[in-house]
């Protein structure tokens, strides 16, 4: 017997039940409002495949942190570290080039 997720026409509930296809289109118990509904089955996309056209590269270490447009210390091409969460706490520091 298949799995199927169904949702009551009542209150929009959705349950799982398994059920042999002679039941479907047949009235079944809602286990929220206990109202008769119809055992229709969703069509919950197993089988949409999705197609990637473009893949965003990191041009940086702060940008594979923070995401694309990351700004701020660490964000230039030669700083030491790459975080974009530094706290400076002080002179000589390697990211903000002070």
């Amino acid at each position: 017997m298949p799995l199927y997720d169904i949702r009551c026409s009542h209150c929009d509930g959705i349950f799982e039940k398994l059920l042999p296809l002679q039941a479907l289109e047949k009235p079944l118990a809602c286990p929220y409002c206990a109202e008769a509904t119809l055992a229709v089955p969703l069509f919950t996309g197993g089988h949409v495949k999705l197609r990637v056209a473009e893949r965003w590269q990191a041009r940086n270490g702060a940008e594979q942190l923070a995401g694309r447009g990351a700004a701020g210390p660490g964000t230039q091409a030669r700083a030491g570290r790459s975080s974009v969460l530094h706290n400076c706490k002080g002179h000589n520091c390697s990211i903000c080039d002070t």
